[in-house]
């Protein structure tokens, strides 16, 4: 009785944040067609680079392959073949960029579940060991582009980057640290009583989190993953940082990758807002637009790059996650009949 009443909350706390995220992007996307320069995108638009346009694509198809084979190396119970997890990884991040409040994340925990049984702990452990690893690599090239970007950068979002490289990479450093000086706990499991104080239960969901974590990263350490881990991350984010790049050269507009490295430091706090538009209609044109304007861009072409490139960007995670689903599906039911 207390499991259904417990998932009759979680069921009602999602739709009232689908309501209003829903209110958030109908919000959002009335101001972005208000305000947007429709001059600078139809001429955008009008003169399509094909090629660059098809390397955007391909950049986002090569960042679900990474994303699938970092997720074979950070499962620990069994060998997992790459190829498996790939519909897997492009379902993950249809379901990661399509819904709100990072909702869509933890999709992968009952995917992989789905999928490839792979336990709730495991799925669990490897989603925020995925993470742990996200932030200390965007950390690790915000802080080789620094000393590059000072003159040339805003002081607040200059400061703001020091500050998250500090903060992140003096954190990873000290997981490391504890992983390598303490000695595994024992596994356990808590069990919430009904009568438990609200706080308690914070304090024990935490704590298990905490614990599914630091199992999962003592597997990875004693695989010998790090580094292999540390090496797919950065990749996966070359191309992240590379689907965008090259959406805005497909329709000419003017941006460098330096800008686009950074603008990162502000996207990855927006995304991770309880509240959000779908798609993250709102958050990419509030982050991008208001660094790009901090770089010196005028408002009106500022908006046209958020908006575009959030446009293909879209398109990317539609195409190119569905055609690496529908590709690996008919790999895999190829290998299975033969």
């Amino acid at each position: 009785m207390a499991e259904k009443n417990k998932t009759g909350s979680m069921n009602k706390r999602n739709i009232f944040i689908y309501i209003l995220s829903a209110v958030l992007s109908i919000f959002f996307l009335g101001y972005v067609l208000l305000k947007l320069d429709w001059t600078i995108l139809r001429t955008a638009f009008s003169d399509i680079r094909w090629g660059w346009l098809g390397m955007a694509f391909l950049a986002y198809l090569v960042n679900v392959f990474l994303r699938a084979y970092r997720f074979s190396s950070l499962i620990y119970s069994r060998p997992v073949a790459w190829l498996d997890l790939v519909p897997v990884s492009a379902l993950h991040n249809i379901f990661m960029y399509l819904m709100p409040a990072k909702t869509g994340d933890v999709a992968y925990v009952f995917i992989a579940k789905n999928r490839l049984d792979v336990s709730l702990t495991e799925g669990t452990a490897t989603l925020l060991a995925a993470r742990m690893y996200d932030f200390s690599i965007v950390a690790l090239f915000l802080a080789i582009l620094l000393p590059f970007s000072k003159g040339v950068m805003p002081a607040w979002i200059f400061q703001s980057a020091v500050l998250f490289c500090v903060l992140i990479l003096v954190g990873a450093a000290g997981i490391l640290i504890f992983l390598k000086f303490s000695k595994p706990s024992v596994a356990f499991e808590i069990q919430g009583q009904a009568s438990e104080k609200s706080q308690k239960k914070i304090f024990i969901r935490l704590r298990t989190a905490w614990n599914k974590f630091i199992q999962g990263l003592r597997e990875i350490q004693e695989h010998g993953a790090h580094g292999k881990v540390a090496l797919l991350t950065a990749g996966i984010w070359l191309c992240i940082y590379s689907n965008s790049y090259f959406a805005a050269q497909s329709m000419g507009l003017p941006i460098t990758f330096q800008h686009v490295a950074i603008i990162s430091i502000v996207m990855i706090p927006l995304t991770l807002l309880p509240l959000q538009g779908f798609a993250n209609i709102g958050t990419h044109e509030i982050g991008w637009t208001s660094v790009l304007v901090a770089f010196n861009y005028p408002y009106e072409t500022a908006l046209a790059i958020a908006a575009g490139s959030h446009f293909i960007l879209l398109l990317s995670v539609i195409f190119s996650g569905g055609s690496a689903f529908l590709g690996a599906q008919f790999f895999i039911t190829k290998f299975k009949r033969g």
